[in-house]
């Protein structure tokens, strides 16, 4: 159950750096989506800049005017995958322990999340990474650790079905005894 661990782990350092960058902002409760700088990490490339964001990943409900409306499509949706990945985990067999990974990191980010919205009503951002080209910031987005797991594993997720597993779009072809061919992307064992 080493799933169980990287869950906990990554569940615990995310809402720690929340919680410690919420304190040390000195706005917590009253940031809003604008970015309260906190410390420069890397002098124009690397900040904490606290921000309660209320419009999910990279704004994608901004156009939703009605708070209350957002906040429900966040909490059912969020319950609704978050259930699916739990019980996919629990239940199926031979899914791989890249898979297995993969979906650990999304749920504990998901969960990280979720347990923000519940409690607050937003997520609690800070990490911003300043990306400029000729002057002109091109990724404006503030975001924490749940963010990183759920982007690491959705790639993770991308990569495992193109190229790892039996399974795989790009997967390695092998010929059987009877000289069909079949699929082996490289995955051994699962979880």
């Amino acid at each position: 159950m080493w799933y169980v661990v990287l869950f906990a782990v990554l569940l615990l350092i995310d809402q720690a750096t929340k919680i410690i960058v919420a304190m040390y902002s000195g706005v917590a409760g009253s940031a809003g989506g604008e970015g309260t700088l906190v410390k420069t990490l890397i002098p124009d490339f690397l900040d904490i800049s606290y921000c309660e964001n209320k419009n999910g990943m990279m704004s994608l409900f901004s156009k939703i005017a009605d708070d209350n409306t957002r906040y429900w499509i966040f909490i059912i949706s969020s319950a609704v995958i978050m259930l699916a990945i739990f019980l996919y985990l629990v239940i199926a067999k031979n899914k791989g322990k890249w898979n297995t990974f993969a979906l650990t990191m999304i749920l504990a980010g998901a969960v990280g999340n979720f347990i923000d919205r519940v409690l607050t009503v937003y997520v609690r951002d800070f990490i911003h990474v300043i990306l400029t080209v000729g002057g002109k910031e091109i990724f404006p987005y503030i975001f924490n650790v749940a963010d990183m797991a759920v982007v690491v594993g959705a790639i993770m997720l991308i990569i495992g079905m193109l190229f790892i597993g039996k399974d795989a779009i790009f997967g390695k072809k092998k010929k059987d005894e009877d000289g069909k061919e079949k699929t082996d992307g490289g995955q051994k064992g699962t979880a």
